[in-house]
């Protein structure tokens, strides 16, 4: 978190609202942790006096801003449904001004720190995502956001940085230029056929389903995963968490890619469909994964692959964002064959 971003005397007055007395003077760390582009996140250690000894705590105070902002409402609105039992608790929630809020989030306890090896894991997560899409009413009233809008100026965006980066820096992208230019176009069209499609129709999604927005806890005995950061959650299609979980894992975890075809029929059984892999289904399927790519994930690693010129970009870093990138454009090119 940078430097003087969280207010220590805002964290401990918390403390001392939440915990009473136990919590005056108490010595308190605060721990900064890896956050997304709109938010900052730390980690508050606190040993509270009173009784017998010490007590320790600890929580997650999260900054956030922007888009990011409607996180706090979310967390709100939520706190009701199932996805309540999917996500971290929300202690608390302070307004700092327009659009920026402190928010003070349960810390989850890993109980692996790559759970993700284990396809039993990676399975158990899209059961928990059927669960939040079939229980979660599609008409929760969640903060406004036309998402519709800001996937198309994102998508355009890409495309427009696709066809100035010198080829070279991104390999893949000469065979994939005609395609991203086709599936641009017709986004708006591949998402209402996305939405529209039945059974599956419109849910509460989480968003932004990937391994670092994902944890297992060990809970009475159980080990259960947890989603993190609902700041992208909305109204959409359960395919676009689906593939977005399957998609993103299947980047670090062979398995998980060799197992593609299982995990998304485990899925379908876990809404109570048939886990039938139907051409319509296999379609839509990839028009979802085509918009998370152009959401921002594929622009973001093109961007991070063509930093030739800057000093703090490595070799290395630039290599990984290539493979990315190549990776995102391969779902590119399938929604393209599924359209065409």
């Amino acid at each position: 978190m940078t430097r003087g971003a969280l207010d220590p005397a805002a964290v401990a007055a918390f403390l001392v609202a939440r915990h009473g007395d136990a919590a005056r003077g108490a010595a308190v760390e605060v721990r900064p942790l890896p956050g997304g582009l709109c938010s900052e996140v730390a980690l508050v250690t606190a040993r509270l006096r009173g009784g017998p000894g010490e007590r320790r705590i600890a929580l997650v105070a999260k900054l956030v801003h922007g888009v990011a902002a409607r996180e706090a409402a979310v967390y709100r609105r939520l706190s009701r449904s199932v996805a309540r039992r999917f996500s971290p608790e929300l202690l608390g929630a302070e307004r700092l001004g327009r659009g920026r809020w402190l928010l003070y989030l349960e810390r989850i306890e890993p109980a692996h720190a790559w759970p993700w090896s284990d396809s039993g894991h990676t399975a158990q997560v899209l059961e928990r995502l059927a669960r939040l899409h079939a229980e979660t009413a599609p008409d929760a009233s969640l903060p406004a956001w036309d998402y519709e809008a800001e996937n198309l100026a994102v998508a355009q965006g890409t495309l427009s940085l696709a066809e100035h980066l010198p080829r070279g820096e991104v390999p893949a992208l000469a065979r994939s230029l005609p395609a991203l230019r086709r599936v641009v176009a017709a986004l708006p069209a591949m998402r209402r056929e996305l939405l529209e499609f039945q059974p599956l129709g419109r849910a509460v999604i989480h968003g932004d389903v990937h391994p670092g927005n994902v944890m297992v806890r060990r809970r009475d005995g159980v080990a259960e995963p947890v989603l993190l950061d609902w700041a992208r959650a909305r109204i959409g299609s359960p395919l676009e968490d689906v593939s977005s979980w399957l998609q993103a894992l299947g980047y670090w975890e062979p398995e998980a890619r060799r197992r593609h075809d299982t995990l998304l029929a485990g899925y379908l059984s876990a809404r109570g469909l048939a886990p039938a892999l139907t051409r319509p289904l296999r379609d839509v399927y990839w028009f979802a994964a085509a918009s998370n790519a152009l959401a921002g994930a594929l622009g973001y690693h093109l961007a991070m692959a063509c930093r030739a010129s800057d000093p703090g970009a490595t070799p290395g870093a630039r290599a990984a964002a290539a493979r990315n990138a190549a990776d995102w454009l391969r779902v590119i090119r399938r929604a393209d064959a599924c359209w065409g």
